[in-house]
């Protein structure tokens, strides 16, 4: 059985932060349904839909076996690189894919599921987004096994990925070279993710994203001290916390104790924090899950606070093998798998699958003036200090798509 290797990383910096995302239709075999009546504008709502419930699903299982520590993950990030593996997938390993990023597809045809992830991308990535993306989906191919032109051709189309040969007969040459690429594309966040590559090893497919976004009304560093965080009752650790007052979006969601705000950034997208009573952010979490997907946008309204978020940068690597297959993207990942179109060799499979996210929040911005000109028209404001364990979300606000989601247990691990 010939083996490839999955790799996905999304970097992010949170004012500045780090992100990604995908597209690309299949051969004239594939389970094209004709009696779908999607138009291309449909497309982007159930990509959108799609996402929200396989970032539901796949937080919602992280935190069941990691329950006490920090995570953070690119929910867009790992299904683009699943449905550009789909590009080369039929039969059960097409569909458990399909189903375990959280498409119906008696709702949703291949092809539209493609141009969907193809019109978010694109909308992402536009000059006039506001947002600095790079999203880079990378193949390294051994020369030898005769890939099909149509995979390549939809891999390049559609998710614009590159394609480069190397001689995988030389493990070790050729882990050194899908290293250096990928710290270099993820500018030099992630270093040495493979440490080995199977004897096997034919292809390895990277997915890189750079993600940079100003915060619409940037911290002032002079307001940044050092205050205590209380990771548990028993627990308190020192970090530099945030510090600015403004009028943002809040609420209260009293179902689950919960506290949020919108923080956003410039081109349409936004962080949400959560912040639950103290000792209840595993209550909260499990709470969320019984909860209309709107209850937080019904809360929100326009207040006048002061704000504090800590300073502070995090890492996640999550096994995507063992995490997808509980979500039912299992064959695969098994000797059954057929990837047939990507070489015609029905032995392909994927033998590792790993996703490294990385975040760091900081002041930066582009408008450190404008915080001066509102400290004069505020009174008493509310004081919202995120000083123990939270829950964040990145999303672009106008394709309500989440990119990056996760919860800080603990800012100095």
């Amino acid at each position: 059985m010939k083996h490839f290797v999955f790799l996905c990383f999304s970097q992010a910096l949170l004012c500045a932060f780090v992100c990604g995302h995908h597209g690309g239709p299949h051969d004239d075999d594939h389970d094209h349904n004709g009696h779908h009546h999607n138009n291309e504008t449909d497309a982007i709502p159930m990509v959108s839909k799609a996402m929200f419930n396989f970032a539901f699903n796949i937080y919602y299982h992280l935190i069941d076996v990691q329950p006490h520590d920090n995570l953070l993950l690119s929910p867009l990030s790992i299904a683009k690189a699943f449905a550009l593996l789909s590009l080369g997938a039929k039969s059960k390993t097409l569909s458990e894919i399909h189903e375990g990023i959280g498409f119906n597809k008696s709702l949703i045809s291949e092809e539209m599921i493609h141009k969907g992830f193809q019109k978010v991308l694109n909308i992402i990535k536009h000059p006039k987004s506001g947002l600095e993306l790079d999203s880079i989906t990378t193949l390294f191919i051994d020369s030898k096994p005769n890939l099909h032109k149509k995979f390549l051709d939809d891999a390049q189309k559609y998710y614009q990925s590159d394609v480069m040969p190397m001689n995988f007969a030389e493990k070790s040459e050729a882990l050194e070279q899908i290293n250096s690429y990928v710290e270099k594309k993820t500018n030099g966040k992630v270093k040495d993710l493979l440490d080995n590559l199977d004897l096997t090893t034919d292809m390895v497919i990277t997915s890189t994203k750079y993600f940079k976004g100003s915060w619409e009304h940037a911290f002032n560093v002079n307001d940044t001290r050092e205050e205590d965080f209380h990771v548990d009752e028993n627990t308190v650790v020192k970090v530099p916390m945030m510090s600015r007052r403004g009028e943002y979006l809040t609420g209260y969601i009293p179902e689950i104790g919960c506290t949020l705000v919108e923080v956003p950034y410039k081109g349409n997208t936004s962080a949400l924090f959560f912040l639950p009573e103290m000792g209840k952010l595993n209550d909260a979490e499990k709470a969320f899950q019984n909860l209309p997907e709107d209850t937080w946008t019904k809360v929100l309204k326009s207040r006048d606070i002061i704000l504090s978020i800590p300073k502070f940068s995090i890492s996640h690597e999550i096994d995507l093998k063992k995490e997808l297959e509980c979500l039912g993207i299992k064959e695969v990942f098994s000797d059954q798998a057929d990837l047939s179109g990507i070489t015609g060799d029905s032995r392909l499979k994927v033998s590792k699958a790993v996703h490294k996210a990385v975040l760091k929040v900081d002041e930066e911005g582009t408008e450190v003036a404008a915080d001066a000109i509102e400290k004069s028209k505020l009174g008493h404001e509310q004081h919202i200090t995120f000083d123990r364990p939270f829950i964040f979300s990145i999303y672009k606000k106008d394709m309500s798509i989440e990119i990056f989601s996760g919860r800080l247990i603990n800012p100095t691990k």
